[in-house]
């Protein structure tokens, strides 16, 4: 079995092969997700041992159902032709955003998996979901939305990613120890 070091080595050539293919298939408007995969991925190796608690578990299980009530908010809304060009790229197909939104909700699905048999990586896609998904996807949508004084595209479930992803991110960045998946407190 791989030591802890060589398993976060892993972990970060895997975070940057998904940042090149993110950047590579998506263009230029998905910088802000990379950078967020890459800031959750130096919080996830600061800190040694990733716990599952049912507080972490509810949390991301709730962020994962707002992130697809986003999706759906996104796709009849547009969002998919109007953010890309905001950052100088160019607009998706509905296809490539379903496909590209369809791939994370199914990375998001299995790392829930994980969350619930404390599988380390699972807990960098939940930091990531918190931190990108949820908070700075949030701030971001309210940021153009008030640029514009307008709706944005995503928008109105922006607001429920942002709380989401903030109870997400403060549940794993500060777990109740007492509160473990499996633990013979959870009877």
């Amino acid at each position: 079995m791989p030591d802890q070091r060589t398993s976060n080595g892993f972990i970060g050539i895997a975070v940057a092969i998904a940042g090149v293919i993110e950047l590579g298939v998506m263009g230029r408007a998905v910088t802000p997700l990379v950078i967020g995969l890459v800031v959750s991925y130096l919080l996830w190796i600061g800190q040694a041992e990733w716990r599952p608690t049912r507080d972490v578990v509810l949390a991301y299980a709730a962020a994962v159902f707002v992130q697809c009530l986003h999706l759906v908010e996104e796709y009849r809304t547009g969002f998919y032709s109007a953010f890309p060009p905001i950052l100088g790229g160019q607009a998706w197909s509905p296809v490539r955003f379903l496909a590209f939104n369809l791939i994370w909700l199914a990375v998001f699905v299995v790392a829930g998996i994980g969350l619930t048999t404390a599988r380390r990586p699972a807990f960098l896609v939940a930091l990531f979901l918190g931190l990108a998904g949820g908070i700075a996807n949030g701030l971001g949508h309210l940021a153009l939305a008030a640029q514009r004084g307008r709706y944005f595209p995503g928008t109105y479930t922006a607001v429920l990613a942002l709380f989401a992803g903030s109870a997400l991110l403060r549940r794993l960045l500060r777990p109740e120890p007492h509160q473990r998946v499996g633990s013979s407190e959870d009877a």
